[in-house]
C-alpha cells in the first residue's frame, strides 16, 4: 500500500511539473556544494532553486521561483519571479509580476507588472521600473524607481523620489518623505505619527493625513492577546501540538532538526512544494478522469498545510528552549509545545513584521515536512 502511495504522489508531482509544455527545471543545494550558480550560458524553463547562496546569471523561460541566504537575480525571467530569503538583489528584467519576501531586498531592474514586496529594508533602485502597482511592507522603504500604477506602502520610515502614475496609500510608523524627484498624479493618504516631509522640487498635490494614534498598535496587540477567543485558540493549538508531539516523535524531531540545519533550503522546497501540489490538483481535476485523485490531493494539501503551522510552532519552540540555555536532545517534551504555541501566536499580532517572520518560518517547515513525509513513504 505504501508503495502504491508513493507511486502515486510522484506520478502526479511529475505530471504537474514534467509534462508537455508545462517542464519545470529543479535546481536545489547538496551535501558537497550548499551554493547553486546558473551560468550565463544556462536558459531554464520554470525553474524552482534554492541553496545558502544561489546566484541565477541565465534567463529563465517561464517562472523562477528561488529561496536562500543569498540570492542574486541578474538573468532575465520571462514570466512570473517568486523570491524569498536573507538578503535579495534583482537586476534582471522581469516580464510579468514579482513577490518578494527577505530581510534585505534590492530591486535594481525592471518589473513590467506589479511588484509586491515584504522585507526589513527595501530599496527599489532608479534602474528599476514597475509597469504596475507596488504593494510594498518594510522597516526602512526607498522607492527612487518610477511607478506606473499605485503605490500601497507600510513601514517604518518610507522615502519615494520618482514619478507614481497613480495614487499612494502610506502608513508609517517613523517618517514619510518625497524626495525632490517625486512626482505623484493621483491621491496621496496618509497614516503616521507626523505628517509627511515634501522636499524642494517635489510635485505632489494634497496630502491627506491621519494622524496614527501612539501606542495604538501596541494596545490593539494586547487587546487580541486578553480576549477570550485568542485563548481559546492558544489552547487549541497546545493541544493538536501535544498530540503530533506524542504520536509523531520521530517526525517532530525530524522536521525541527532540517528546519534548523538548512533553514533556507527548506524554505525553497517549501515555495516548490506550495506550487506544485495544488498545480497537480488542478491538472488533475482538468482531465475529468482524475477529480478524485484532485480531491485526493486537494486534502492531502490542506492537511500539510495544518500541520505544518503546528509543526513550525513546535519547532520556534525548540528554538527558544535552546537560547535559554536548556539542553533537548530534540525529543518534543511540554516546554517546546507550551513556549512554541505561545510565541508563534503572539508575533502574529504584530502588524506588517509579525506575519513576515511567521511565512519565512512556515515555508521552512512546509518544506522540511514535506521531504519527511516523502522519506517516510520510501521506508
Amino acid at each position: 500500500m505504501r508503495k502504491i502511495i508513493q507511486g502515486f504522489v510522484l506520478g502526479v508531482l511529475v505530471f504537474a511539473l514534467a509534462g508537455e509544455g508545462l517542464a519545470a527545471d529543479v535546481k536545489t543545494a547538496t551535501k558537497q556544494d550548499p551554493n547553486v550558480l546558473i551560468g550565463v550560458a544556462e536558459t531554464h524553463k520554470n525553474l524552482y532553486t534554492a541553496g545558502g547562496n544561489v546566484t541565477v546569471n541565465g534567463n529563465t523561460t517561464g517562472d523562477l521561483t528561488a529561496a536562500g541566504g543569498l540570492v542574486t537575480i541578474d538573468g532575465n525571467v520571462e514570466k512570473d519571479l517568486l523570491l524569498a530569503g536573507g538578503t535579495l538583489n534583482v537586476s534582471g528584467n522581469v516580464g510579468d509580476s514579482a513577490r518578494i519576501a527577505g530581510g534585505n531586498i534590492t530591486i535594481s531592474g525592471p518589473v513590467k507588472g506589479d511588484l509586491v514586496i515584504a522585507g526589513g529594508n527595501v530599496n527599489i533602485t532608479g534602474k528599476s521600473s514597475i509597469g504596475g502597482d507596488l504593494l510594498v511592507a518594510g522597516g526602512n522603504v526607498i522607492i527612487d524607481s518610477p511607478v506606473a500604477g499605485s503605490i500601497k506602502v507600510a513601514g517604518g520610515n518610507v522615502t519615494i523620489n520618482s514619478k507614481v502614475g497613480g495614487n499612494i496609500d502610506a502608513r508609517t510608523s517613523q517618517m514619510l518623505t518625497f524626495g525632490s524627484g517625486a512626482e505623484v498624479a493621483g491621491t496621496i493618504n496618509h497614516t503616521g505619527k507626523v505628517k509627511a516631509d515634501v522636499q524642494e522640487g517635489a510635485k505632489v498635490g494634497t496630502i491627506n493625513f491621519t494622524q496614527l494614534q501612539a501606542q495604538a498598535g501596541a494596545k490593539k496587540a494586547l487587546a487580541g492577546i486578553l480576549t477570550i477567543a485568542f485563548l481559546v485558540k492558544i489552547l487549541a493549538w497546545m493541544v493538536a501540538a501535544w498530540l503530533l508531539a506524542h504520536f509523531k516523535k520521530s517526525w517532530v524531531t525530524e522536521v525541527s532538526n532540517r528546519v534548523q540545519s538548512k533553514p533556507w533550503a527548506n524554505l525553497g522546497w517549501g515555495l516548490v512544494f506550495l506550487v506544485a501540489i495544488p498545480l497537480t490538483a488542478i491538472l488533475l481535476a482538468l482531465t475529468l478522469v482524475g477529480y478524485y485523485a484532485a480531491f485526493l490531493v486537494g486534502t492531502i494539501f490542506v492537511m500539510l498545510i495544518l500541520a505544518a503551522k503546528i509543526f513550525a510552532a513546535i519547532t520556534v519552540g525548540f528554538v527558544i528552549v535552546r537560547l535559554l540555555n536548556k539542553p533537548t536532545d530534540g525529543i518534543p517534551t511540554w516546554q517546546p509545545v507550551v513556549i512554541g504555541t505561545v510565541v508563534w501566536a503572539i508575533v502574529g499580532l504584530i502588524p506588517f513584521v509579525g506575519w513576515i517572520v511567521l511565512a519565512v518560518i512556515f515555508l521552512q517547515t512546509f518544506g522540511a515536512l514535506a521531504k519527511t513525509a516523502g522519506n517516510a513513504m520510501k521506508e
